[in-house]
């Protein structure tokens, strides 16, 4: 199987799906600035993304597989079977499932001659760098493209990547919290136009700082205003409801 470094040259990649998640893997495949050929699916996404970036081409998914080293699969698992079946691979093509509903041996299945050895789960802000990547199998293809840019996250096995997946929900509510803080300092005399941008800072360099229990009881000051509110929170039922939330995930 070839090896790839992009730090010594622009790499081919191809992507076959091309809803949110694939978009933005490809934008932040471009911005490093490799070459990139993105499937027809999702029209107004793909043309967007050609018209941003001129490493990026638009193709029918055999075109995408037979310009590409490397190829992204970011379908929706009830189509994948359809489309990739339908295709031709290569014995060389390294292939990089986003799908995590479909495990590697039936991966195999539909993308043979190719070796199906690495699952990938990116998050939206892959498309700007320094974003988590949760990487289940051969993580080494993914480091390469990646490592430079990202944050990579080995994961064992299924179960381990299924509680990861659903720990991961909590991004949701936080986004919920800070939108509905940002509203709260509007109506108190703020903008809400710089409230949310401070406040979405504010959590990024903190949590990336510094562990989290280590920023709690640096946050812990007697009748401090992050005092006083978490333990409002924890008399509600903060922690219960967060362990009750997830679990009921699955």
């Amino acid at each position: 199987m070839p090896q790839y470094n992009h730090k010594d040259s622009a790499m081919r990649c191809g992507v076959v799906g091309i809803g949110n998640i694939g978009s933005a893997v490809a934008t932040g495949l471009a911005k490093v600035g490799h070459h990139i050929t993105i499937s027809k699916r999702s029209v107004a996404q793909s043309q967007r993304l050609a018209k941003a970036f001129p490493d990026i081409t638009i193709s029918d998914n055999q075109s995408v597989l037979d310009h590409s080293d490397v190829v992204f699969i970011a379908l929706n698992h009830d189509v994948a079977a359809d489309v990739l079946t339908a295709l031709q691979f290569r014995p060389d093509h390294i292939i990089i499932s986003l799908m995590a509903g479909c495990d590697l041996d039936a991966l195999a299945r539909l993308v043979s001659p190719a070796p199906a050895t690495t699952i990938m789960i990116p998050f939206p802000a892959i498309a700007g760098g320094g974003s988590p990547i949760l990487v289940m199998g051969d993580a080494a293809p993914v480091a390469r493209i990646f490592g430079d840019s990202d944050s990579i996250i080995a994961i064992t096995d299924s179960a381990e990547l299924d509680v990861f997946l659903a720990a991961q929900a909590i991004l949701s509510p936080v986004a919920v919290m800070v939108a509905a803080a940002a509203k709260w300092v509007d109506q108190h005399g703020g903008d809400a136009n710089k409230a949310e941008p401070f406040l979405r800072q504010l959590i990024a360099s903190s949590l990336n700082g510094m562990a989290s229990d280590d920023l709690i009881a640096a946050l812990n000051t007697p009748d401090g205003f992050n005092q006083r509110l978490r333990l409002y929170f924890e008399q509600h039922g903060l922690k219960a409801n967060v362990h009750d939330g997830l679990s009921r995930l699955g």
